[in-house]
């Protein structure tokens, strides 16, 4: 396509083929060998960049003109965060966008020009974070920088995204510990513990039967469960860092409705009956005032009598892992193991608890031993040793 001029020291727009953007090129200055320096601007279409070009000739007729392909790599991710992330993001992403942007900002490349990123100074730097953190915590911060440049290039900042050539680097460094669950009868003793010494003991059972994340079991109302129906409702989740009720799940897939045993729905008949505060949309549990439970101090119970039971490695997540662990131990299929537990697909839950599965393929095996004598010299055929022997020796 022909150059287009424009008015005059409005400069020149061009399409070109190899970017498939449009480019406006105009003038910025002289450089310090005195050949003219230009800048170029680039967009999909011809006039988003005749906008942005007509306001960077409007800021250089003013003197306020920044070249923004100059800015810096944690500028420009600081400023597309503010711009165009943190309101269209639950707290918990914004807290792991914001954590990203503090190690980035600690990081050489942070301060590396947007024009002179590229996919080297990104894989090298990717590669050095394996070496410290996990892969997931990888994975943010490349939802920060990939999201951040894609902007610059829709922008017209950069040419293109350099991120997108980039190759995560598997996890290298504090390799994911295996998901602990209990045994029935730590189990057992973990629950009679906590219905005498905790106010804590419907909430832990009623996770341990359900599956629920913490979070999404404090967030429950008492509207969410459905005695009649023997169901619950998942919509809400207790954010703990944030001390406050997000009215949305982790994902879409964790808002969901799951059944109750029966067992589980007769205690908590009772339990509703003992609550301070019962509105339909008052806690499903409550402290002894009502109000909703603290996840840091259901921790602090849990690990607490977990080191009394000799099970110091308990959390609170571990309930919710001996609901699965039971599930896998019943030969339910991990379909509907996925579902139960809100994952977004099949293989998170697999990731998550494939030492479950292999324990219970392992163990599966050990059925065949029904068809196997208990000793060789046990087989009617023992005289048959003999002439084995006489074979191998020739």
């Amino acid at each position: 396509m022909a150059k287009s001029r424009r008015g005059r020291n409005e400069g020149m727009i061009r399409y070109r083929e190899s970017t498939r953007l449009y480019e406006g090129r105009f003038v910025i200055g002289v450089k310090p060998n005195g050949k003219t320096q230009y800048k170029s601007i680039y967009g999909k279409k011809r006039k988003d960049v005749v906008t942005k070009m007509r306001d960077a000739l409007a800021a250089m007729g003013k003197g306020e003109y920044i070249n923004p392909s100059g800015k810096s790599l944690i500028f420009w991710c600081q400023e597309w965060y503010s711009l165009y992330v943190e309101a269209a993001v639950k707290p918990n992403t914004q807290a792991k966008y914001l954590g990203s942007i503090k190690r980035l900002s600690k990081a050489s490349i942070a301060d590396v020009r947007l024009r002179d990123i590229n996919t080297e100074l990104l894989q090298k730097y990717y590669n050095e974070l394996s070496k410290e953190y996990s892969f997931s915590t990888i994975q943010i911060m490349h939802a920060l920088i990939n999201g951040a440049l894609n902007k610059a290039e829709e922008n017209g900042l950069i040419i293109k995204n350099p991120t997108r050539y980039v190759k995560i680097p598997k996890n290298t460094f504090n390799k994911t510990k295996k998901v602990q669950a209990l045994s029935n009868e730590q189990c057992d003793l973990f629950l009679n513990k906590l219905l005498k010494s905790s106010n804590y003991y419907m909430l832990a059972l009623f996770i341990v039967n359900s599956g629920l994340r913490p979070g999404e079991a404090i967030a429950l109302s008492r509207a969410d469960l459905n005695i009649d129906r023997k169901t619950v409702k998942v919509s809400k989740t207790f954010l703990s860092n944030h001390n406050e009720l997000q009215y949305s799940t982790k994902t879409e897939a964790s808002n969901r409705t799951i059944p109750i045993p029966n067992n589980l729905i007769s205690l908590m008949k009772e339990y509703n009956l003992m609550q301070i505060s019962k509105f339909s949309q008052s806690p499903l549990f409550q402290t002894t005032k009502g109000t909703r439970i603290n996840s840091r101090n259901v921790l602090r119970q849990f690990k607490l009598i977990g080191k009394e039971i000799g099970c110091p490695w308990i959390n609170i997540h571990t309930l919710r892992h001996t609901f699965a662990s039971n599930l896998f131990k019943e030969g339910i299929d991990i379909k509907i193991i996925s579902k139960l537990l809100g994952h977004k697909d099949i293989s998170t839950t697999y990731d998550i608890y494939v030492h479950f599965t292999d324990d219970i393929i392992e163990n599966s095996v050990q059925i065949l031993n029904k068809n196997i004598p208990v000793s060789f010299l046990m087989n009617e055929n023992i005289n048959n040793i003999s002439v084995l022997k006489n074979i191998n020796n020739k």
